[in-house]
């Protein structure tokens, strides 16, 4: 009888054993320090991680339980609008925890501005437009921090490029519920027409279909009103992770501040993770106002926790550029400011800066043809091998926190 109990015990050792490897996501990063020497893979972790113990409870249980989604909303600037660096992270962790929409969609092209490269929208008509860095346009920016606006009956055509697994069938739209009379759209989806519109308090709206598709279309022959468009975010019926990124070309912690509606509409998304990442355009000034800057880190924060008092937050640091063809001194500024913020009020900080070189680092990445000609922006695969660090952090501190003693 021991000896029968004895193999049990080893069994049930052994199952426990497989349980804590299956748990855990592969971290290893060695391949990216021999592969770019200059990396600092050392430091390639999360400060002030237990600020993300919520977060990383959600993951979790949605691994485990393999119910419900767990929502990430990544905010930033040029660096995030084209989608590359997220798209990294978005594709991992999907693919570990499961895929539950593409998440907000804006139609970039009718705003004349660069989109990710699986967004393709189109028009009978041009658009008037907006986008957070210009706040002397009269035009009101929502939720993706872009408008586009027209007086004229007219219709949003949306495609997306996705995998077998990325087609949706919940469609949420965003308005601005302060006009006296909202504008009456229609949804075009599955040979149907949907009316959509929103007439109370709401910011949004949410559609369900019964089929799953990959494009669709709005319209509206409204002449009473302007048609003003936000973005809209897509999802099917899937348990995983909807990873949403709201990117504007120069973009700052201010503009995102002095966008009211933006606030109002973002809530909506009800985040479980935010990402905030911005730096390179504040770097861009002659002088920084170390008070004036924290102060508006400071109020982002708070906006975020007014409208999201559950969620947890990441801020990452800016990674190396020029500005006007010398090194950025400025930039090491910012970055040391937001390491100090982060610090002094206890937030979770990715470094990406230090990590991948931190000053004058643009000329090893220029020199590994990772980096844009104008030196500021980075290439393709310049932003998926921050995109890999980025994920490797996350699941180190995903992986410590469900074996801490490990």
């Amino acid at each position: 009888m021991k000896k029968y109990a004895f193999y049990i015990v080893v069994f049930f050792s052994f199952c426990c054993l497989h349980k804590v490897v299956a748990q855990t996501i592969p971290a290893n990063d060695g391949a990216l320090q021999s592969a770019y020497p200059f990396l600092t893979i050392s430091n390639n972790n999360i400060s002030n991680a237990e600020g993300l113990d919520s977060f990383y409870k959600k993951l979790y249980v949605l691994q485990h339980r393999h119910r419900g989604v767990v929502r990430i909303v990544h905010i930033g600037d040029s660096h995030i609008q084209a989608d590359m660096l997220s798209g990294v992270l978005r594709n991992k962790l999907q693919q570990y925890f499961g895929n539950a929409g593409r998440g907000l969609i804006f139609p970039y092209q009718l705003a004349r501005s660069n989109a990710p490269a699986d967004i393709f929208s189109s028009s009978s008509i041009t658009w008037k437009y907006n986008r957070l860095a210009h706040p002397e346009i009269p035009i009101t920016n929502g939720i993706a921090g872009f408008c586009i606006k027209t007086d004229t009956a007219a219709a949003v055509a949306i495609n997306m490029a996705l995998n077998e697994q990325g087609s949706f069938n919940r469609l949420q739209f965003f308005f601005d519920s302060s006009n006296i009379s909202p504008v009456k759209w229609s949804l075009h989806a599955n040979g149907k027409i949907l009316p959509l519109t929103v007439n109370d308090s709401a910011f949004s709206r949410t559609i369900r279909l019964e089929k799953s598709i990959d494009s669709f279309s709005i319209s509206s022959s409204d002449t009473n009103n302007t048609r003003q468009f936000f973005g809209v975010s897509v999802e099917n019926s899937n348990p995983g992770v909807i990873y949403n990124t709201i990117g504007v070309n120069g973009a700052t912690y201010a503009e995102y501040n002095n966008a009211p509606l933006f606030w109002k509409q973002i809530g909506t998304l009800d985040a479980d993770l935010y990402i905030i990442s911005m730096g390179t355009n504040e770097g861009m000034r002659s002088v920084i106002a170390e008070d004036s800057f924290q102060m508006q880190v400071l109020l982002f924060i708070e906006n975020l926790k007014a409208v999201s008092p559950n969620a947890a937050v990441i801020i990452t640091t800016a990674a190396d550029s020029y500005k006007n063809g010398k090194y950025n001194v400025q930039l090491d500024e910012v970055n040391c400011l937001l390491s100090q913020f982060a610090t002094q009020n206890n937030i979770p900080i990715w470094d990406l800066y230090n990590i991948t070189g931190g000053h004058q680092s643009a000329d090893c990445w220029r020199d590994n043809k990772c980096m844009n000609k104008d030196l500021i922006h980075y290439l393709l695969n310049g932003y998926q091998i921050q995109g890999q660090l980025f994920f490797t952090a996350l699941a180190k501190g995903y992986n410590n926190y469900i074996h801490p003693y490990k």
